[in-house]
């Protein structure tokens, strides 16, 4: 049945369902000196490398290896254990744990005076009572290790040191600022402010102060944080203007509404090119017509430059359509040297295009030294029926046929043709050998690819099979 088969090579694992030797097979790293193994055992070596393999039976729950000079040993879970502690065992498990009586302290009596002393650490107190008497003690931190009930009494007198914490749990603590009595000073952006939020004293700068103040503007007018202020668009109206934001003269505001009275300037045309449909004098005060009158236009008034490419005159000249290579102006016509109409065969020497090249005919024929093609991909086959073999020839034999590289439609393989010449005009390929291709790992289950002489490698081993 054809597979993927392994092809064994330096450096790989064999699979074999099978083998067969004629000799004896050395085993550089030693052997198992055995045909069978010890039921639930493992395998060792005692003293050296080159020696049999031995095995050690590990039928008893809990039973690991220990290793020893002279080679590993078993050794029970109790006597791993030892004293403190206790093994528990289970099928291929082992776990060893501290006696109860090893990890904790049950109780801490009343320290006499003196007891304690400087730079004594955590204390666990369990449920007795903590007296440290007339005991000096750096840090005495109730860290959850001994509750809050089992702390009493009350605390008198001065302290001196500090208070870790932020004091949350404080009562009956009050406090008063006699602003009066301080010194004046400029604000400064960055100076602070004490303020209640919702019952709890928080601090805020003086610029985070009046941004706050800044943002609750609103309106047709903004103010941004640092002060600058926008008036937004559309929001200034002719209620907001005063009456000598016009001049009365070209420009009235009436009603709350600015209007034009006329332009500061008058316009005013020659009539001889330029005509208005009333007068020759336009200052805006009434709507007129401007228009180039009849014959306003002539070569006098045309610069050199209006004559562009192709074209000669201006400048107090006609314009003209200057002839070109092939190009011949007549009186009544622009004429090339043949047709070039939908139905005719014009001839050019070279041909350059910059756009696409359509050809609707059967044959193209192309008598050229090399062929330069700029596209990546080239489409054979690509009419309405796009099925069939195809492929490449290269001229190797007389009569347009040559040696074929080719898609063989029938078993999806690319083919090659060589003995025999296979014609330019053929429309399928004889293969007489078929391409072997090296398969992507993803892609080796593909009935497309598990075809004969296909290569793949295991992209994690790399490994290398061969289908068959």
């Amino acid at each position: 049945m054809a597979s993927w088969k392994k092809v064994i090579v330096s450096g790989s694992s064999a699979e074999l369902s099978a083998l067969t030797l004629d000799t004896a097979l050395p085993v550089a790293q030693g052997g198992i000196g055995a045909s069978s193994l010890t039921d639930k055992a493992v395998l060792i070596s005692q003293d050296s490398g080159t020696d049999a393999i031995g095995a050690l039976a590990l039928g008893t729950n809990g039973n690991i290896i220990v290793g020893g000079t002279s080679g590993p040993a078993v050794e029970a879970a109790a006597d791993v254990a030892g004293t403190g502690l206790t093994a528990v065992v289970g099928d291929g498990t082992l776990a060893i744990n501290v006696d109860a009586a090893q990890t904790q302290v049950t109780s801490v009596g009343t320290l006499a005076a003196g007891a304690i002393s400087s730079g004594f650490g955590n204390i666990d107190n369990g449920t007795s009572t903590l007296n440290t008497g007339n005991a000096t003690v750096d840090n005495l931190t109730n860290a959850s290790a001994v509750a809050d009930s089992h702390i009493t009494g009350s605390m008198t007198g001065s302290f001196i040191g500090t208070f870790s914490g932020d004091g949350s749990s404080l009562t009956g603590v009050t406090a008063a600022v006699d602003i009066d009595s301080l010194s004046a000073a400029a604000i400064a952006q960055t100076d602070n402010l004490i303020f209640s939020d919702a019952g709890t004293e928080s601090k805020i700068t003086f610029s985070n102060f009046e941004d706050a103040i800044f943002g609750n503007v609103s309106g047709d007018a903004t103010i941004a944080a640092g002060g600058a202020l926008t008036i937004a668009a559309d929001s200034v109206e002719g209620t907001m203007l005063n009456t000598n934001a016009a001049d009365t003269s070209t420009i009235e505001l009436s009603s709350d509404t600015l209007s034009v009275l006329k332009v500061p300037n008058a316009l005013t045309v020659d009539n001889a090119t330029i005509a208005l449909n009333s007068g020759t004098t336009f200052d805006g005060s009434g709507a007129v017509t401007i228009s180039i009158k009849d014959g306003g236009v002539d070569a006098d008034a045309l610069a050199a430059a209006v004559a562009g490419g192709g074209l000669t005159g201006g400048g107090g000249s006609a314009l003209a359509v200057g002839a070109g290579t092939g190009v011949t102006v007549n009186a009544n016509d622009i004429a090339i040297g043949q047709a070039i109409g939908t139905g005719d065969s014009p001839t050019f020497t070279n041909l350059t295009l910059s756009g696409d090249l359509t050809v609707s005919g059967t044959t193209t024929t192309l008598n050229t030294a090399n062929l330069l093609v700029e596209d990546k991909f080239i489409l054979l086959n690509s009419g309405s029926d796009a099925t069939g073999d195809g492929g490449i020839l290269v001229g190797s034999g007389s009569n347009q046929s040559g040696s074929a590289f080719a898609w063989d439609d029938s078993t999806n393989r690319w083919a090659v043709q060589y003995d025999t010449q296979l014609k330019h005009d053929a429309t399928a390929v004889a293969p007489e050998a078929n391409v072997s291709l090296y398969v992507g790992t993803a892609y080796t289950g593909s009935a497309t690819y598990t075809q004969k002489g296909n290569i793949k490698v295991d992209d994690t081993t790399e490994d290398i099979f061969i289908y068959s």
